[in-house]
């Protein structure tokens, strides 16, 4: 995926191919629907000028809600591409400070993956 994307985009697009192939193509053209995003069909689909950043935000958010393996995916690649975890995914205190550990050992462990993979 082009690096000038922005991080919105690259979630919401790695969600769509994800989740067509998770929970079938009529699951996420229906959440597409509900959220006013176009779904994203190759490389060639031009989203970036269509879709805003609030529709885009909402199919992640709604995506997260289909069931907990999903949220967990939204709140990892979150973290991976540099998008600010949405608040309505976090809910209570003490599930941040959970979900604060898991991602920073998420981070730990990719940080450790790529020193060894580098040599």
């Amino acid at each position: 995926m082009p690096d000038e994307l922005g991080p919105t985009l690259k979630v919401a697009d790695i969600l769509s191919r994800r989740g067509q192939t998770i929970y079938g193509r009529r699951t996420i053209v229906d959440l597409c629907a509900r959220t006013g995003v176009a779904l994203t069909s190759g490389y060639d689909a031009e989203l970036g000028p269509v879709d805003s950043e609030e529709s885009l935000m909402d199919f992640i958010i709604e995506y997260s809600k289909l069931n907990p393996a999903a949220k967990m995916t939204v709140l990892i690649l979150s973290e991976i591409c540099g998008l600010s975890i949405p608040k309505e995914l976090l809910g209570k205190k003490k599930r941040i400070a959970v979900i604060a550990g898991v991602l920073e050992s998420l981070s730990d462990f990719t940080h450790d993956l790529s020193s060894r993979l580098k040599g």
